[in-house]
């Protein structure tokens, strides 16, 4: 299942008004690049949960996570480095590292990681391993 990614209003117009500010002066080789590679890294922006893991897409930057090695899911508002258009976090802890995505559905996105994952149970509304 293909999950789109959330973009806050008010960050698209952020980045269009980073492009178009310039035009008002000379200054377009300072914005352009950085437009561009933003745009290049973070859009088009989904995620999808295949039979074997969770592929995070990311503009040219694609990330596979195998389901095994998920130990936590829960929904966030820690900083950190993040391509998501949206301050609205999901982490997904794995081993030693972690990834923050903005879900447009993050319920949706929940629902589909706990139907994939049954070593992951509800904790409130986190997903986490189950120790037995």
């Amino acid at each position: 299942m293909t999950h789109k990614a959330k973009i806050d209003w008010w960050i698209a117009a952020a980045l269009i008004l980073g492009v178009v500010a310039p035009f008002a002066g000379d200054h377009l080789w300072i914005t352009i690049p950085l437009f561009l590679a933003v745009g290049i890294c973070g859009y088009p922006q989904y995620y999808q949960t295949r039979d074997a893991g969770l592929v995070i897409q990311a503009g040219l930057i694609r990330r596979f996570i195998p389901y095994e090695a998920i130990t936590f899911i829960g929904p966030t508002c820690e900083g950190g480095f993040s391509l998501a258009f949206s301050p609205d976090h999901v982490t997904i802890r794995c081993g030693s590292g972690s990834a923050l995505l903005a879900p447009a559905d993050c319920a949706a996105f929940m629902a589909d990681m706990a139907r994939r994952m049954p070593q992951l149970t509800w904790r409130g509304q986190d997903l986490v391993r189950a120790y037995v």
